[in-house]
């Protein structure tokens, strides 16, 4: 009788012990499997039915070189597996958990092979590969997710320091695959994060431009990583070179080092794999897209598992509903792999995006809502505002494994970020010269722009908006940021008095630094109703600021999960951080060309920890309780100067219960958490001196989420969100009495009522910026006849705050009031809902068809708020898309 393999549970997945014929229980991702990936493969292009594994190398003396005679028929996979064991006396560990299997079929092998060209054709076709663990083990392994069409290929995230299935750690993650970018024709990181419950996505701030957004409730400018590393550079980031987009939410310092106070944002590129192929798109808009990409794997024969890989986009685009604005993007990401199929792997990749786009700010505010005026008004000039940005991106990435017990991984980077803008933001009311700057808890002074000229002053809340005129507030840089980072790591697998331990020690450091060079110009006024984007740009230099800021950092943690029984789980973690930052700036004007640079410095050491417990009532669930804390330096954005030098770091910690399950074999997971953050230290402006930032007070964001992703049979998907989120100012003391630093603009004109009063505000409950109460998104596909695939869905985002701090007095000077109870408003936006549509035909085995259409009721909203300027969302508008494979 042949012996059957036994199996026990490791962080790895599942382990053989002695050989195997496991009770297949518990989720996995057999179903549909059964039927073959061939069924899956018509989805469009993006699912290879045929999956490479190993390749032979001539003369190999490891266990891919030498020959055995197979006789193993077709049938299951697990008894196939079997009868592989029993012909090389390899064990088969794996990756995945073995009752993951039960679906899988495989066309068996016959005749005379080496051990890889064997396994090859035994994995061939099932979505799974292998590697060789040195020389009596081999591993199976999921595919991937590109060319696996099942939900467990995103159970876990390519992270190090994340040792565990996703189901199984103590933290809400949201992964975005690939599939559903594609689904849903998203082009860049913005559009892949409006499938995460909890983001909000905001505009782009004067001296930093691309991507910027809040997790739960606070700035996460300064948390999107690459591969685990942190992307810091000012750009807007395409989605061509994705496998999948990771959300991990609250505090991780512990795991990522300075920041994360809300959480992270990791994008996980694609990797060169043994499988060859070439899948692409074309698309045209009627925003006047047009868009290309291509994705060629090609295995290198006779290097032993190499392969090169290639990834290409490029786009022009137009904003529908919105003049001038026009998006220009290249992209190429080659990436070169070695030993993929053996215990020492090595990869070197490269990514470039280049952009060179005519950007938009938006509209402007009157009094603390949007202007009214056309959705179409483009305030800046379109011959010469720009946004130049060519970040280059190298990566050598080491993993090696000893045995099943412990890998070894070293990544270095180097990665610059060159930019050039000129971006015109569109103001009114914020050359007010005499409105007066206003600090909470003090008698403060209430003027308007009395005898002003109407371009510098203070409009009434009734005055005719053809009367009004708009500052083109210009926001110049030109500047590079690079950095250059190691990061070593050890990941261990062992036991300790009969408790298994999955370890990890992480080491990393390196040099940042940023060099911006920001020229200050002033334009003339133009009309609010009818501004006209042709006009000649003839500036008067005002200022010309050249800063030098490095910082050189270092952190170490350790990482630790102890699983007590097969039902309980503990984890925790401690890092240490060191961060130490220099600037200088050197202030030149027409007047005076040199002017002595202004030198800061400041050195934060800081540990940081984690604590978590997990219980499991059945395999496929689980219960947790985390506790984290993390923080945020002075110097976080490399942005130092005289006015945050002395500001110690912003502390902050999170409690967070939550619970996830899987359904329908791992095609269906369910996922909610409640939490708690709270920052300590919360920066402010020094009430008594602009040009300081102190430490004065705690912000608090309280909430819920809920979660689903599905992929399941008849291309039914479902990527479910919904967040709530309570963010207040909890607490700001000074001289121990509550404040915040506002400015207060009185929206009053020549009447004597708007003279000197006191006035008193208490900041205490104030909302934070840019936190909806209530957001959430859908995304459902399913097959339709005649092979049709329908997919509907969107985005619901309540109203919010563009700024905690800035508020307005309305003041109609035609129904005078005593100013000392003007009513106050903050700047703030109205809840949205957007719905989008998808429709997709194959055309055959290797091409589809595919339409997008988004914002179908041509929604006008607020995409983007700032506190100086508000950014609509695109208006209605389809993408016609054709996708290939080969």
């Amino acid at each position: 009788m042949t012996q059957k393999f036994k199996q026990r549970k490791t962080r790895r997945g599942w382990e053989t012990v002695s050989g195997w014929k496991s009770r297949l229980a518990g989720a996995a991702l057999a179903a549909g499997m059964v039927m073959g990936a061939t069924a899956y493969a018509q989805a469009g292009p993006y699912a290879p039915t045929t999956v490479a594994a190993g390749e032979d190398e001539p003369g190999q003396q490891g266990p891919a070189g030498p020959t055995h005679e197979f006789h193993i028929p077709a049938g299951t996979l697990t008894d196939a597996l079997d009868a592989y064991h029993q012909a090389t006396g390899l064990k088969v560990n794996f990756k995945i958990a073995v009752d993951q299997l039960s679906g899988f079929r495989t066309a068996g092998v016959s005749g005379t092979f080496t051990n890889s060209a064997a396994l090859h054709q035994i994995l061939d076709k099932t979505g799974l590969s292998f590697h060789f663990q040195g020389s009596d083990a081999v591993e199976i392994a999921i595919r991937n997710a590109e060319h696996v069409d099942v939900t467990s290929a995103i159970s876990s995230v390519s992270l190090q320091q994340f040792t565990e299935p996703l189901l199984d750690t103590a933290q809400s993650v949201t992964v975005v695959p690939q599939y559903v970018m594609q689904e849903q024709a998203a082009t860049g990181l913005r559009d892949s994060l409006r499938n995460a419950p909890g983001i909000s996505i905001a505009a782009g701030e004067g001296g930093s431009q691309g991507d910027t957004l809040t997790i739960r409730g606070f700035n996460a400018r300064n948390d999107i990583y690459l591969d685990g590393i942190r992307d810091f550079g000012s750009y807007y980031r395409d989605s061509f070179n994705y496998q999948a987009v990771n959300v991990l939410e609250g505090p991780a310092s512990v795991e990522f080092g300075r920041g994360s106070t809300g959480g992270v944002v990791n994008q996980e590129s694609k990797q060169p794999e043994l499988n060859k192929f070439v899948t692409g798109g074309l698309q045209l808009g009627t925003n006047l897209m047009r868009r290309v990409t291509a994705d060629v794997n090609e295995p290198i024969e006779g290097l032993g598992g190499a392969a090169f890989r290639v990834n290409i986009a490029a786009e022009q685009s137009s904003v529908a509903e919105r003049d001038v604005t026009e998006t220009r993007r290249f992209g190429i990401a080659p990436s070169l792999a070695f030993g993929l199929n053996t215990g020492t792997r090595a990869v070197i990749t490269y990514l470039h995006e280049s952009e060179n786009s005519t950007p938009d700010y938006g509209l402007p505010y009157f009094g603390p809502a949007v202007a009214p005026v056309n959705r179409r008004t483009y305030y800046g000039f379109s011959a010469d505002n720009y946004l130049r940005t060519n970040p280059d991106i190298i990566t050598g990435k080491v993993d090696h494994d000893f045995g099943v017990h412990a890998t070894v991984r070293n990544v270095l980077r180097f990665a610059n970020y060159p930019r050039d803008v000129r971006i015109t933001e569109p103001q009114v009311n914020t050359a007010a010269t005499n409105a007066t700057s206003v600090v909470l808890g003090a008698p403060i002074t209430v003027k308007c722009g009395i005898g002003a000229t109407p371009a510098a002053s203070c409009y009434p809340i009734n005055t005719d908006p053809g009367l009004v005129t708009v500052k083109r507030n210009q926001l110049t840089s030109q500047s590079v940021e690079d950095i250059l980072w190691d990061q070593a790591s050890v990941t261990g697998r062992f036991n300790i008095a009969h408790v298994e331990n999955s370890a990890v020690v992480l080491v990393e450091g390196g040099r940042e630094r940023s060099r911006p060079l920001r020229n200050g110009y002033t334009v003339p006024y133009v009309s609010l109703l009818n501004p006209n984007p042709n006009d000649p740009f003839t500036p008067v230099t005002t200022v010309a600021v050249r800063t030098y800021v490095e910082s050189q950092s270092f952190g170490i943690d350790f990482l630790d999960t102890l699983k007590l029984r097969n039902w309980l789980q503990l984890s925790g973690g401690v890092r240490f951080d060191y961060f130490n930052t220099n600037s200088h700036s050197a202030l030149n004007t027409a007047v005076t060309p040199n002017v002595a640079a202004t030198v800061a410095n400041r050195l934060d050491k800081q540990p940081t920890y984690r604590a978590a417990i997990v219980v499991k009532p059945r395999p496929a669930g689980s219960i947790y309780f985390d506790y984290g804390t993390s923080f945020n330096p002075a110097a976080e954005s490399l942005s130092l100067s005289a006015n945050n030098a002395t500001s110690p770091p912003e502390y902050n910690e999170t409690y967070e219960a939550g619970a996830k399950w899987n359904f329908m074999r791992d095609r269906l997971n369910v996922n909610g958490s409640v939490f708690r953050t709270e920052k300590l230290n919360a920066r402010e402006t020094d009430p008594n001196n602009s040009n300081n930032t102190i430490n004065s007070g705690n912000q608090l964001v309280r909430g819920f989420q809920l979660g689903s992703l599905g992929h399941m049979p008849s291309h039914f998907d479902i990527v479910l969100g919904y967040a709530y989120l309570d963010g207040r100012v909890e607490s700001s003391v000074v001289n121990g009495s509550p404040f915040a630093s506002i400015n207060l603009l009185l929206i009053a004109a020549h009447d004597p009522r708007a003279n000197t009063r006191p006035y008193f505000i208490n900041p205490a409950g104030f909302a934070l910026a840019n936190v909806p109460k209530n957001s959430g998104n859908l995304w459902l596909t399913h097959s339709l006849p005649w092979r049709f695939t329908g997919g509907v869905g969107g985005n619901y985002v309540g109203a919010r705050r563009a700024s905690s701090t800035t508020l307005i007095g309305v003041y109609n000077s035609q129904n005078p009031i005593d100013p000392a109870n003007v009513p106050l408003a903050f700047k703030a936006i109205p809840g949205y809902a957007v719905v989008n549509m998808m429709l997709r035909r194959s055309l055959s085995d290797r091409m589809d068809f595919q339409v997008n259409v988004q914002n179908l009721a041509n929604k006008f909203y607020i995409d983007q708020p700032h506190p100086n300027h508000l950014v609509p969302g695109e208006g209605l508008n389809a993408q016609f898309g054709v996708n290939y494979k080969f």
